[in-house]
């Protein structure tokens, strides 16, 4: 409770500062690949996009002989050029060195001065920067300013200056610095792992205000989003295919303050929340009630079998079906959660996790089993099946890493670390891949939002980061995939628009 209500308040402290930067896309922070496009602009001002709170610059600094990325949050300011070099010289903090994070710019080194024109940040530092060391610690101490620079729209690439006057030759070493250099001159010393090829585009703009309580289903045609805005439910479709919005009458019954859990059958969207229980038939576009099943409130794991809802509210589970428009009750589960616990349908059985506890339920024999401990606790983790394993990653205040959980082995494995931990991340299952995009890193007064996705291959066992979306980052957005595409939309706080992202491959 205590995380949940620092989150809050910190999302409510960052709400102002995020609106007013409405209307001017993408912020300055960016992924892992290539620097923007060079800038038409002519002003000598730093990049001008205010950094509102809980939001991350990238700083680059060195792992085993190679650029790493490290997520810092920063006050808000309109110098974040400044705000990013300044925190590249102060080096690692403990943590980062402790997770193995060097640098390799000299203790004693000071900022001077920086400036952007036309796409090219000058940079003015104390001779201290160049002091000797052999050909890759310089190569890498260069490579470290121009990745934590270009991260910015308004710059591709640097020029050097020590103690005001232009370097020409770094050091004794003889590295020519003559023109501006970008990220392509230092792609050897860059991250072995590239982003994930594939292309965004922004979603149509939706019909109503951002919604709270989101839930949504894929129909296999169209994104249906239910949702509350004041005491009002909106539900509203989204179809790919035209890339336009429709609205939806909205289902029976009070709107509640709850939250919605939603799953799709094949022929109708099942919602379940504390005061509404009915189903949503696409073709007819009507809504029909449901009768009040068994176990209370709004589950915190909602799946279907393939005949079932089969929901499990923390405290009970209950499952309805369709055909015979009936709930039952399920055994007792044998542990306790909230809507911070997790779960996926493997096609088999219902694997739930809360905290570091697991159990499984099998339709079939209508029973549960108690699963194998995760090695570490995860609160707030999202759970998705890949086919042969549960991936459970993320979590509030988780180390940056995840479980897969063998139904066939009843053991649990240790993923893969990712570039930063993820909270409140859409994440979504494209048959090759596990999808992450949105969320928050961090822990209780140092939260940031991370400037890119994550695409995990568990055959690989590995994390690469995904282009730059043309949205700002946000909590909680809704995601789905498309069949080819991911969709994420909406999140918090207030947010209304979405995007499309196509994997190439």
């Amino acid at each position: 409770m205590k995380t949940l209500l620092a989150i809050l308040a910190l999302v409510v402290a960052a709400a102002a500062a995020w609106l007013v930067l409405a209307g001017r896309g993408s912020e300055s922070a960016v992924s892992l690949g290539p620097p923007p496009g060079k800038t038409t602009s002519t002003q000598t001002a730093q990049a001008t996009v205010t950094l509102p709170r809980a939001r991350s610059l990238e700083v680059w600094f060195v792992r085993d002989g190679r650029l790493s990325e490290a997520l810092r949050a920063h006050a808000p300011t309109r110098r974040v050029a400044t705000a990013a070099l300044r925190a590249l010289i102060a080096g690692p903090s403990r943590a980062e060195r402790d997770a193995g994070l060097g640098t390799e710019i000299p203790r004693g080194t000071r900022l001077l001065g920086v400036s952007i024109k036309n796409g090219v940040a000058r940079v003015d530092l104390t001779s201290d920067y160049g002091a000797g060391a052999g050909s890759r610690s310089l190569q890498l101490r260069l490579a470290q300013v121009v990745y934590t620079l270009t991260q910015f729209p308004t710059v591709s690439s640097v020029r050097f200056e020590l103690n005001g006057a232009p370097v020409n030759v770094f050091s004794s070493s003889g590295i020519v610095l003559g023109h501006p250099v970008g990220r392509s001159d230092y792609e050897s010393l860059g991250p072995v792992v590239q982003p994930l090829a594939g292309r965004w585009r922004l979603l149509a703009p939706a019909p109503t205000a951002a919604p709270a309580a989101r839930a949504s289903v894929w129909t296999g045609r169209d994104l249906l989003v239910l949702g509350r805005v004041g005491h009002a439910r909106v539900f509203e479709a989204y179809e790919p295919r035209r890339n336009a919005w429709r609205r939806l009458p909205p289902p029976p019954g009070p709107a509640g303050s709850g939250p919605y859990r939603a799953v799709w059958t094949g022929k109708e969207m099942l919602v379940w929340s504390r005061t509404t229980h009915a189903a949503f038939d696409p073709v007819t576009r009507r809504w029909r009630r449901l009768a009040t099943p068994p176990a209370g409130p709004a589950p915190a794991v909602a799946v279907w079998t393939g005949r079932e809802l089969v929901g499990w509210t923390g405290n009970g589970a209950a499952a309805y079906r369709p055909t015979t428009d009936s709930w039952r009750s399920l055994p007792p589960v044998p542990l306790r959660g909230d809507l911070s616990s997790t779960g996926a349908w493997t096609g088999h059985e219902l694997v739930v996790v809360s905290g570091a506890r697991s159990a499984a339920y099998t339709p079939a024999t209508n029973s549960w089993r108690r699963l194998p401990p995760l090695p570490e606790a995860r609160a707030g983790a999202t759970a998705v099946w890949d086919g042969r394993e549960v991936l459970v990653v993320g979590g509030k205040n988780a180390p940056a890493d995840g479980f897969a959980y063998d139904p066939g082995t009843n053991h649990w494995r240790r993923l893969a670390p990712m570039d930063a931990g993820r909270a409140g991340a859409a994440a979504v299952w494209t048959g090759k891949r596990l999808l992450l995009w949105g969320g928050e890193t961090g822990s209780p007064g140092a939260f940031v939002i991370p400037p890119h996705g994550l695409a995990y291959d568990p055959r690989a066992d590995r994390w690469s980061p995904l282009p730059q979306a043309p949205l700002r980052g946000r909590l909680d957005p809704i995601g789905a995939w498309a069949g080819r595409t991911l969709l994420v939309w909406g999140g918090d706080p207030g947010f209304a628009d979405g995007a499309a992202f196509t994997p190439s491959r």
